[in-house]
């Protein structure tokens, strides 16, 4: 099996960084330690501060936080302003080009110029220009010196919300900053997803989307409130189908655990064909999932569930071309949904790539366990902590799907937020794209704090009757 290299700019202070994670247990760190998040050897939520060594990559500079000056922002259900729009790409990677660029490339973005002569990487100047809100900073600072893994890695303790591993020590603790890479409390919004298929036909969803994290409640101090006072659930979620039409109303609750060794994802469903509400069957792992079933449930948003199917190795940080600040990708002002729907990927000119350092973890397949993948690799941002790529192989160690993942600056939160996601699916030339919200004004993290009793089997019963 080819490792990945890690990239050859890697800063001295990283590479000290990755030597200690190999040696070291998972454990909370040194206050000592912990003082490097003060802006000048890594950032609050633990990125390397400096450039890279030719300045692909530049330095953090948080000169903006929340909107930049000079732009225009009506709030939620608005259209958000690109503050990079007038740029032009610094080189459109192609199947021509591709190898002068592969050490800045990942064995899926290989896989896919290979794959498709047309495919394209539209890769725009880098930019690290804003900052984080002060709370969340505070909270990845509280955790840095408190937040601990437990039962074989399945758990966090004394852990206060925001991410939980700013220095990560090892492979878990990676993962875990980009299960908990959020930065707000709740949020609503109303989004499409589309299975594209190599044939032209697609296939449609739509969702209303309702999340709370109770560790980020607005309420609490900044630090030191913890799974004591909060309890053991780590997010609340409720949706309901707009499509397709035969499920049309149907209302799932969700909640997730904060250790999934002790507790398990909880969910609830009701069927608008019956009236009922009933505890939903297990959702995890390997079940397909999103419109034509193109992703698993455990693909959603970079990795979500138990850890328990794999085996994970820290492959260290490279510095790569990933989706970065693709506002452009939802802005219903600039072309339509088919100019982006194109055959065997989305439309090229509507991802905007940059060059970033992220961190690199994959998992293979743990003996007796049983999973459609066989091994996965995950991409995770080291300034937002979120996923950017994704790629698994089947049961043959073959490569079957790329994930991209993309994001952009929340102005209204000021922190980087997840939004539109990607699966290619190289041997049927299908794709799946969802959390789209190109048609659509619902998009709102402003709304207050939601509790528990939104997000419970009594309050599903309510809505029902409506």
């Amino acid at each position: 099996m080819r490792r990945l290299k890690l990239a050859t700019a890697v800063s001295l202070a990283s590479a000290m960084m990755i030597a200690t994670i190999a040696t070291t247990a998972s454990a909370k760190v040194s206050e000592e330690e912990a003082a490097r998040l003060d802006g000048k050897d890594l950032t609050p939520l633990g990125g390397e501060v400096a450039a890279n060594a030719d300045g692909s990559i530049p330095a953090w500079n948080p000169k903006w936080m929340g909107l930049p000056p000079g732009l225009e922002y009506g709030g939620p259900g608005e259209e958000r302003p690109n503050p990079y729009a007038d740029e032009d790409p610094i080189v459109i990677i192609t199947a021509d080009n591709y190898q002068e660029h592969k050490d800045n490339l990942s064995e899926g973005q290989l896989a896919l110029f290979a794959r498709y002569p047309k495919y394209e990487i539209h890769a725009y100047p880098s930019h690290r220009d804003f900052g984080f809100q002060e709370r969340i900073a505070n909270k990845a600072s509280w955790n840095a010196t408190h937040t601990e893994l437990v039962d074989a890695g399945e758990g966090l303790q004394n852990y206060n919300g925001g991410v939980a591993f700013p220095i990560p020590q090892s492979d878990r603790e990676v993962m875990w900053n980009m299960r908990t890479s959020g930065c707000f409390h709740s949020f609503y919004l109303a989004y499409d997803g589309y299975g594209v298929f190599a044939n032209g036909e697609r296939s449609h969803d739509a969702v209303t989307f309702t999340q709370s994290a109770p560790f980020n409640n607005p309420a609490d101090p900044d630090t030191g409130v913890t799974e004591k006072e909060r309890g053991d659930r780590a997010v609340w979620t409720i949706s309901e189908r707009l499509a397709p039409p035969r499920q049309k109303g149907q209302i799932t609750v969700v909640n997730g655990p904060l250790n999934y060794k002790k507790g398990k994802r909880n969910a609830w469903q009701y069927d608008p064909g019956t009236r009922r509400v009933r505890k939903a069957p297990s959702i995890g792992y390997d079940n397909p999932n999103g419109p034509g079933g193109l992703q698993t449930i455990d693909d959603n948003k970079g990795f979500n569930g138990a850890f328990d199917r794999y085996n994970y190795t820290l492959l260290g940080k490279k510095e790569i071309f990933v989706p970065y600040h693709t506002y452009k990708y939802n802005d219903n002002r600039i072309g339509t949904l088919d100019d982006r729907l194109t055959l065997n990927f989305p439309n090229p000119e509507y991802v905007r790539f940059e060059k970033h350092r992220v961190w690199v973890v994959e998992g293979n397949l743990a003996e007796g366990k049983r999973h459609a993948y066989k091994k996965r690799r995950w991409y995770i941002d080291e300034d937002s902590w979120n996923p950017v790529m994704a790629e698994n192989f089947d049961g043959r160690g073959n490569l079957w799907r790329v994930g991209y993942f993309l994001s952009d600056y929340e102005y209204q939160v000021s922190c980087y937020a997840k939004t539109s996601q990607v699966f290619l699916d190289l041997p049927s030339g299908h794709y799946l794209t969802d959390f789209i919200t190109l048609d659509r004004k619902e998009r709102d993290f402003t709304i207050p704090y939601l509790g528990k009793d939104k997000f419970t089997p009594a309050n599903l019963r309510k809505l029902s009757k409506r």
